[in-house]
């Protein structure tokens, strides 16, 4: 997998390498109420957190600040992990295990292990086929009632594509710098029902990067 991310995984080594690693977060606030909202709904009831595209390890943090116990994170990046690890040490509270690796690393885990698991902004830059993995890995790991809160980017409609010279790969699957999954909310809400029951929907607003994000918060059926 990784042969086939490694522009990505380069840009974000680049990335996670020139942020600071000396302090964790002090509050479970990410500064997007809505998201927030997202995680406390997420880690009600539950105790191990999974996140697969974890980066620093900012929202396992905010998991661990509001209870849960144990934390996997799994990401792509050398330089994300390595920050992740070292940030965990400034934790008071919870358990922490980063791994570097992709979709191959779920097979490790036990099935019918995590309470609840997080996807942030990592389906929909993944190839489809690994998309798919993702979430079958997800089902085959959460307990029975397990939550995932799925956030994803904006829809990029046609003018916009051509407005901002992005590169159609095939399909749905653009260049866009680095590799989005451009799928419409419909298609991403058919998709996840296939796997959960979806039992909230949301967008949100980020004016810093004057961007909209999806978010799906779903459970195990």
């Amino acid at each position: 997998m990784q042969k086939s991310y490694q522009r990505c995984i380069e840009q974000w080594d680049r990335i996670f390498a020139a942020e600071s690693t000396d302090r964790a977060p002090q509050t479970p606030d990410s500064g997007n109420a809505s998201f927030d909202a997202g995680v406390r709904w997420l880690v009600q009831g539950s105790s191990t957190v999974l996140d697969f595209g974890c980066g620093n390890g900012s929202v396992l943090f905010f998991c661990a600040l509001l209870g849960t116990k144990k934390h996997i994170g799994v990401d792509l990046s050398k330089s994300a992990v390595c920050a992740a690890i070292n940030r965990s040490k400034h934790m008071k509270t919870g358990v922490f295990d980063f791994r570097r690796g992709g979709v191959e690393r779920l097979s490790e885990i036990a099935s019918g292990s995590i309470d609840a698991i997080i996807l942030s902004n990592i389906l929909d830059n993944l190839y489809p086929e690994d998309a798919e993995t993702l979430l079958t890995e997800s089902t085959r790991l959460l307990k029975p009632g397990g939550k995932v809160l799925i956030k994803l980017n904006a829809f990029i409609t046609d003018q916009q594509i051509s407005d901002w010279n992005i590169q159609v790969m095939e399909g749905n699957l653009l260049d866009d710098g680095l590799l989005l999954w451009n799928n419409t909310t419909e298609q991403w809400k058919i998709m996840l029902e296939r796997f959960f029951a979806v039992e909230r929907y949301e967008e949100l607003w980020y004016p810093e990067h004057e961007q909209i994000n999806r978010m799906f918060l779903v459970s195990k059926r």
